[in-house]
C-alpha cells in the first residue's frame, strides 16, 4: 500500500500529465507543416486579338500536395496530388472545382488510343545547348540554356537556371502535370529516357524561361520568372477543397485558364 501523501502525490502528477497531454494534443494536430513558396510571374504575348498579359502565381508545396493559386481573386488554382494521380482545378470565381484522375484517364483510353498518343509523344525531339552565358537574376546566380523541341509543336526556349537551389522535390509533380513519370506513357521507353537525358543537361532550377512556339498559324511567345522561393509554415486546409464549392464533371480541363505552374524541367 502507498502512503496517502505519496498516493496523492502520485494522483497529482498523473493527472497533470494527463492535463498537459490534452493541452497539447490540438497543438500537434493542428501544426502546420514547413512547406516551400514559390512566387513566379507569367507572361505571354501573341494570343489573337488579345492584348499581352502579366499573371502573378503562388506556389505551395506540403502534405504531399502541390497547390499552384493565381494572384487574381476570380482566378483558377490547382492541387496536384501524386499519391492519387488526382489534379483539382478551382474557379474561385463561380466557386466550382473539377478533378482529373490521371491514372484513370490512362487506364480508361483504349489500346489503339494509348498507342496513338505514345507514338506522337516518341516523335518529339529535344536537344539543350549548355552555353557560357550567366547572370544574376532576382539574386541567384543563373546559367543560359538554349532548349529545342521539335515534334508534335516546335519550341525554342531560354532557360536560365541556378544550381543555389535544389528542388528536386518538385518532380513528382511536374512529371504528373505532363505525364512523363515513372507512370507515364513514355516510361522505361528509349524515347522518354532520350528526353529526359537531354532535359538532364540543364543544370538547377529554372529561374527564367522564355518560349517560342507556333499554334495554329499564331506566333505564341511566354515568359515564366521565379521572384521568390522561401520555406514556410503552410496549414492543411490550404490544399483542401473550400466547403461551398461545387463540383462540375467535364471531360478535360481548360489548360488555358489553369494557374501558372511553377518553373520546372519541361
Amino acid at each position: 500500500m502507498f502512503h496517502p501523501i505519496m498516493r496523492s502525490t502520485r494522483l497529482t502528477a498523473l493527472a497533470l500529465a494527463a492535463l498537459l497531454a490534452l493541452m497539447l494534443a490540438p497543438a500537434l494536430v493542428l501544426a502546420d507543416e514547413d512547406g516551400i513558396f514559390i512566387e513566379t510571374v507569367n507572361r505571354s504575348s501573341g494570343l489573337s486579338g488579345e492584348e499581352p498579359t502579366e499573371e502573378i502565381s503562388h506556389t505551395f508545396v506540403a502534405y504531399g500536395k502541390m497547390k499552384v493559386a493565381s494572384a487574381d481573386p476570380n482566378g483558377t488554382d490547382m492541387i496536384l496530388d501524386p499519391a492519387t494521380g488526382d489534379m483539382l482545378f478551382m474557379n474561385r470565381g463561380v466557386k466550382e472545382f473539377y478533378k482529373i484522375n490521371t491514372k484513370s484517364m490512362m487506364e480508361g483510353m483504349s489500346k489503339p488510343g494509348m498507342d496513338q498518343m505514345r507514338a506522337m509523344m516518341e516523335q518529339t525531339q529535344i536537344t539543350v545547348e549548355v552555353t557560357d552565358e550567366t547572370r544574376t537574376i532576382n539574386g541567384w546566380n543563373c546559367r543560359k540554356y538554349r532548349v529545342t523541341k521539335t515534334g508534335m509543336m516546335d519550341i525554342e526556349q531560354e532557360i536560365w537556371a541556378t544550381e543555389e537551389v535544389d528542388l528536386k522535390e518538385l518532380e513528382r509533380y511536374t512529371d504528373l502535370m505532363s505525364l512523363s513519370g515513372p507512370d507515364g506513357l513514355l516510361a522505361n521507353s528509349d524515347a522518354g529516357r532520350a528526353q529526359q537525358a537531354e532535359m538532364d543537361k540543364v543544370k538547377g532550377y529554372p529561374i527564367l524561361t522564355k518560349s517560342k512556339m507556333q499554334l495554329m498559324g499564331t506566333d505564341m511567345e511566354s515568359e515564366s520568372e521565379v521572384r521568390v522561393i522561401r520555406r514556410e509554415s503552410m496549414a492543411a486546409s490550404q490544399f483542401e477543397i473550400p466547403a461551398d464549392y461545387k463540383e462540375r464533371q467535364m471531360d478535360a480541363p481548360d489548360a488555358a485558364g489553369a494557374a501558372g505552374a511553377p518553373a520546372g524541367h519541361p
